[in-house]
């Protein structure tokens, strides 16, 4: 059977926390950061490398209807 990746696991993880810690605004359709890069990994109860986090601060647009946000792909 094949191992996962570890990496990805905590990118996961990093990625649910962001998303669960931020604003869903339906009228303009856009998901807004609450927190920032610290409060995630404060909020990570393990070990974690660094540049697995992206640099978010609050109030930064994360995911919107244009494809603009931080955390989608460009």
């Amino acid at each position: 059977m094949h191992k996962r990746n570890i990496n990805k696991l905590q990118e996961r993880k990093i990625q649910t926390i962001i998303l669960r810690n931020s604003h869903y605004d339906r009228k303009i359709c856009e998901v807004v950061s609450k927190i920032t890069r610290l409060d995630v990994m404060a909020q990570l109860n393990e070990p974690v490398k660094v540049h697995l986090v992206p640099d978010i601060e609050k109030g930064e647009v994360l995911i919107d209807s244009r494809g603009r946000g931080s955390l989608q792909k460009t």
